[in-house]
């Protein structure tokens, strides 16, 4: 604001400036148009008795040149005898006015004085407070210089919003990251789960083989005909038994696939290290 209103004050000024500069421009071409207007020589005839110029050392005779002598009609002569009468009671009235203007000059000046007085004693009075308040005298323009305009305070209030918009997405973003942690975590239960089924089928079928392959040496050779028949519906079982497993192996690989395509972790180390500890 105090800057605005200084720029203000020095248009104004450069404006007062700039309109007397032309005032005394037209003045003085009004001047010196008048001037060429009395430098044109006009001739006209005169009357005797319009000539009231005699000259005083020889009364009743004419002045031998006219060259310092002005022409002027009876009305113009009125006029400015008019004009003479009206000066004196202006420059009358000016004088009272002067007077006056001085009179409230002085009182002006005396209540000024006043004022200026007054002023430094709450000047004064100011600083005391403020050494009694804070201990050190504080410089007030610098602080109405120091405070945020209105254009930092929109700008502020732009930021403010803005940080909390970024805060309400981030937090959506925490609570969708929070749920694919526990999607992952789930996930990774599962297929851990499936390595384990995995493993255990695959122990179920070694043990299978194995106690095929004992009943098959204590078969004796005079058995030869039951054993055949045992054989093929023991051969029979194991095959239904060993499909049954490949299909689950396809479909839990199928699941583990699919899995690995979403991003889960396949724990194969510590699963495949259980099945020696089961057989031991």
């Amino acid at each position: 604001m105090k800057r605005t209103h200084k720029k203000l004050l020095d248009d104004e000024r450069r404006i007062d400036k700039e309109q007397k500069q032309t005032d005394a421009e037209i003045q003085h071409f009004q001047t010196d148009k008048q001037r060429k207007l009395n430098q044109v020589e006009i001739v006209f005839a005169l009357r005797l008795s319009q000539v009231q110029c005699l000259d005083q050392q020889e009364p009743e005779r004419l002045p031998p040149e006219l060259d310092g002598h002005v022409v002027f009609t009876r009305e113009g002569l009125a006029r400015l005898m008019s004009r003479i009468t009206e000066l004196h009671q202006e420059n009358t009235e000016v004088k009272a006015s002067h007077k006056q203007l001085q009179r409230d000059f002085r009182l002006r000046k005396k209540e000024k004085n006043h004022k200026l007085q007054n002023i430094e004693d709450l000047h004064a009075k100011f600083q005391d407070i403020q050494m009694l308040k804070f201990g050190q005298v504080v410089d007030l323009d610098l602080i109405e210089r120091s405070a945020p305009n209105k254009y930092v305070l929109e700008l502020q209030e732009k930021v403010s919003e803005a940080e909390m918009e970024h805060r309400r997405r981030l937090a959506e973003w925490e609570k969708r990251i929070e749920k694919q942690k526990r999607e992952l975590a789930k996930i990774t239960c599962d297929n851990t789960s499936l390595m384990e089924q995995i493993v255990s089928m695959g122990y179920s079928q070694m043990q299978l083989d194995a106690a095929l392959n004992a009943r098959i040496a204590n078969v004796t050779v005079n058995d030869t005909e039951p054993l055949v028949e045992l054989r093929e519906m023991e051969r029979e079982r194991l095959k239904d038994l060993l499909a049954l497993q490949s299909k689950e192996i396809a479909t839990l690989q199928a699941e583990i696939s699919l899995f690995r395509k979403k991003g889960g972790h396949i724990y194969t180390t510590v699963t495949a290290n259980r099945g020696p500890e089961q057989k031991r």
